[in-house]
């Protein structure tokens, strides 16, 4: 039988920086449509992993660095995600890749996507952080400076204990204060608010990340 431990060594081997597994049953909140067994209804566990993010970026007063960091961290992850999904393949194990996009979900109107499956409340239900004010997933020794990626699996594996500390003070503001779009309200984000301010094209065409606020102010950004 294969044990949770197994499968973190061969994440641990694929240069993972975080991993965790949270069995299915902690799913059971998350909205109609958008539940592990709405994709995958055989599904017994789900596997998380996370990427950490250079912190170099926010230095630069150019989006360019920014943007480069993000889409090349991303592409990490969905390679990571395929090939844990071959690794577990070749274990006898039936795994389901989750990667963060492309929606099926669009709503035009509040210019709002939604992925298969949040990424960042399965990271949070497999032990890897805390939802933050700014509405992404904070780790205690990476803060938020984490892409997220998952696997399905058809078989049960011991959960992760879900995080019980905090990263963000009762007190602090910091992160609604300063988005320039006004799309934080400390549990969510107005996604149309925030696209309008976050997305830019240039004139040759390059898509760019126009706004990193949210998370660059965070004090607890590169953890506690």
């Amino acid at each position: 039988m294969i044990e949770a431990n197994q499968i973190k060594e061969i994440a641990t081997s694929l240069e993972t920086d975080l991993f965790g597994i949270a069995p299915v049953e902690r799913f059971s909140n998350a909205p109609a449509g958008f539940r592990p067994s709405d994709i995958y209804p055989d599904v017994k566990s789900v596997v998380v992993f996370a990427k950490r993010f250079p912190e170099g970026v926010f230095f630069s007063k150019s989006y360019v660095p920014y943007t480069f960091a993000c889409d090349t961290i991303l592409r990490d992850v969905f390679r990571i995600t395929c090939e844990l999904t071959m690794r577990l393949q070749d274990l006898n194990i039936t795994a389901v890749p989750i990667p963060s996009e492309p929606y099926e979900y669009w709503d035009e109107e509040k210019r709002e996507g939604k992925g298969i499956l949040s990424l960042k409340h399965a990271g949070y239900l497999a032990g890897l952080g805390v939802l933050g004010k700014n509405t992404l997933l904070m780790n205690d020794s990476l803060g938020n400076m984490i892409t997220l990626g998952a696997v399905l699996v058809n078989i049960e594996l011991e959960g992760d204990p879900v995080a019980q500390y905090k990263t963000c003070s009762e007190k602090c503001q910091l992160c609604i204060e300063s988005c320039p779009a006004k799309a934080l309200d400390g549990t969510k984000v107005e996604q149309k608010l925030c696209r309008q301010r976050s997305n830019f094209v240039t004139k040759k065409g390059y898509a760019l990340y126009t706004c990193n606020i949210c998370r660059s102010v965070c004090p607890k950004r590169g953890g506690t």
